[in-house]
């Protein structure tokens, strides 16, 4: 029982930290997977559901890979600007990476066909999100995690007030685009952003060559975990995607619990010794198989009773793709807290390494299957994978 109370007073502020980033993270998978996709669902057909859940995939690529990488290097690198007492750099490559988003966003999504205005909407919104995803990270490096939960709140409220104006002005793009907009006012006068300018300093070199290793990585594991609904779009069409849009979705929310923790364990170890590395090391990989078995045990029934709750009309024939998904989540799941630590002690090029040869077999995999075998031996490829 003391070594347990030790235990906890020792480390009281990380979990009080990983608590309060779950709550805030929380509200922001609520305000998605419980609140606004469901309720869409219900009020548009097949076509328009798929056209906004395939956005947000495109959405989450481009913000995972720029302004939440982005973030991630502002904490690796956090203790070099403070050793150097220099603030800089950030908003500049940023800045660069919003032209870049504008640059290849309009081509993907006039591609994919969207309408001219919808377009227009999406790629603010993209920017929007991006700035915000960028605050977030830096909230938890000030370990200010009552603004994360602020800053979700502020995107609850506008996801609420967009499904309000989608029922009068009935334009998809507006359930996403409102929640972007009062989040960004929220997030630029709480980041460093405007404080430190488009000033930049000497560790503007090593910053972006940590950012494009890490965004390089970042690029592969998000389009291989969204690229899905992308793959089979095509060749299954629009109502599996919708299906499987809509049990994939209910099921990663487990990511409740190991996107907030993953986020906090990396802002911890920004500023641990190398020393403690072996330590750090032996503890993530010893968790990982339990991680993975209670993950499923979890998911499974609670992805059932979700989608009995929240998606009604695709309750059929879904237990095999339930059961699938589950498997993929847990992996998932221990694989984001393996990532965490590989990220700040792990050479940029073995992981790049390791990613581009998951990324070949997946695409590989994952096209051949699906037009062979349709959307079940999918989500057998995602879980051999």
């Amino acid at each position: 029982m003391k070594k347990i109370k030790k235990i906890i007073n020792k480390y009281k502020f990380l979990f009080s930290d990983m608590i309060l980033n779950m709550v805030g993270f929380g509200i922001y998978v609520v305000s998605q997977k419980i609140i606004l996709l469901p309720i869409i669902a219900k009020q548009v057909n097949d076509n328009i559901y798929t056209s906004l859940t395939l956005f947000m995939s495109i959405l989450n690529i481009f913000c995972n890979i720029t302004g939440g990488e982005l973030g991630n290097v502002r904490l690796i690198k956090n203790n070099d600007y403070k050793d150097k007492k220099v603030i800089g750099d950030f908003s500049r490559i940023l800045l660069v990476l919003s032209l870049l988003i504008i640059v290849i966003g309009s081509p993907i999504l006039i591609f994919l066909k969207y309408e001219y205005k919808y377009i227009l909407f999406f790629i603010l919104t993209i920017l929007m999100a991006n700035i915000r995803l960028y605050a977030t990270n830096f909230y938890r490096l000030e370990k200010k995690f009552l603004k994360v939960i602020i800053q979700n709140l502020i995107y609850l409220i506008g996801i609420i007030l967009g499904l309000f104006l989608f029922n009068y002005i009935h334009e998809i793009y507006i359930v996403l685009f409102i929640p972007e907009l009062i989040s960004i006012i929220y997030a630029l006068f709480n980041c460093d952003l405007i404080k430190m300018g488009l000033n930049k300093t000497t560790e503007i070199k090593s910053t972006i060559k940590k950012y494009i290793g890490l965004g390089t990585i970042s690029l592969l594991n998000n389009i291989m975990n969204y690229c899905d609904s992308i793959l089979i779009y095509p060749i299954l069409g629009v109502q599996q995607v919708a299906v499987y849009y809509a049990v994939n979705s209910v099921s990663n929310i487990t990511s409740l619990l190991t996107n907030p923790m993953s986020s906090v364990i990396l802002s911890w170890i920004s500023s641990a010794k190398d020393e403690k590395k072996n330590k750090i090391f032996k503890i993530t990989l010893s968790i990982n198989i339990p991680l993975i078995i209670i993950v499923t045990l979890i998911t499974i029934p609670l992805t059932y009773l979700s989608m009995f709750v929240l998606y009604k009309q695709y309750l059929s024939g879904i237990t095999i793709l339930v059961i699938l998904i589950s498997i993929s989540t847990a992996f998932g799941t221990a694989g984001a807290f393996t990532k965490t630590i590989l990220i700040k002690y792990t050479k940029t090029a073995n992981l790049v390494g390791i990613y581009i040869m998951y990324f070949i077999v997946l695409s590989i995999l994952g096209i051949i299957l699906s037009k062979i075998y349709s959307l079940i031996r999918i989500c057998f490829c995602y879980c051999n994978s």
